[in-house]
């Protein structure tokens, strides 16, 4: 019998944010890491793919994905994903490769350490098809391109293309999400792109048009050859800058929602 999502986020508001769903907006979820409850249990975990947040993508965005469902969560299913990523410009906390590589001031490094636990809260959650050619999904196809490398404005911008038949639209993309077409047919052309981005509360990133727009350089803490620091640094800032007040109001959105579903 599937868990009632709505249950499901009412213990949790209980057990972990003193009744307070105000306090889901800056709430970490790392902390789940070993909870059996509303972590990933019995699973490897993600903050993306918890218990809380598969029950908080059904309360959401539950009437925007028309397959979205407890029991189709997860791993080839409907799966959660991570819009905002640390690790591909700051490597990660546990393995900090960016510190040595880049020797970045000492504000700059506070500021990322808190943006390491920002980008691990709700307003930075989303939900994506995921059905694999082999072990190849959506979401590892968004991380390891060479050009959109995990950064939510540049697959959008490739996503764009794709549902709105570009002819340069990129061919791998474009395969997966045939592959998921059961779900992603509410959101092809123009008026599907524009419900794709209303019902996933993502218009940070695109113009009055619906048209993407990419503010970010696709730096990674890897990058080769000759790069100016002061220009590295000040994508950094702005980056950290414009992902954290895109979580935190998208984050109050989805709160929001969740608060009048609960009345």
């Amino acid at each position: 019998m599937e868990q009632n999502p709505i249950d499901i986020i009412r213990s949790f508001a209980e057990d972990h944010l003193e009744c307070n769903l105000d306090n889901l907006i800056t709430f970490d979820l790392k902390k789940l890491m070993k909870d059996e409850v509303y972590g990933c249990p019995n699973r490897k975990f993600d903050a993306d793919d918890t218990t809380i947040m598969r029950a908080i993508y059904c309360v959401v965005f539950g009437s925007v994905w028309p397959n979205l469902s407890m029991d189709n969560s997860g791993n080839e299913k409907m799966r959660g994903d991570t819009m905002n990523s640390s690790a591909t410009f700051f490597s990660y906390p546990w393995n900090d490769r960016f510190t040595p590589t880049w020797n970045p001031p000492a504000f700059l490094i506070k500021k990322i350490a808190e943006f390491q636990t920002t980008f691990h809260t709700v307003g930075n959650m989303t939900v994506l098809p995921d059905k694999r050619i082999d072990e190849w999904s959506i979401n590892k196809h968004r991380g390891c391109h060479d050009e959109w490398h995990d950064y939510e404005d540049r697959f959008l911008y490739a996503l764009y293309k794709v549902l709105t038949y570009q002819d340069d639209a990129d061919e791998d993309l474009e395969e997966l999400v045939m592959l998921n077409r059961d779900d992603f047919n509410p959101f092809f052309g123009v008026d599907g792109w524009k419900r794709f981005i209303d019902g996933n509360m993502l218009e940070y990133y695109v113009d009055d048009n619906y048209l993407p727009v990419i503010k970010s350089k696709g730096y990674t803490w890897w990058r080769g050859g000759y790069t100016n620091k002061e220009r590295f640094f000040q994508e950094a800032n702005r980056y950290i800058d414009d992902s954290t007040t895109i979580i935190k109001s998208r984050g109050k959105r989805i709160v929001n929602y969740i608060k009048e579903r609960l009345l």
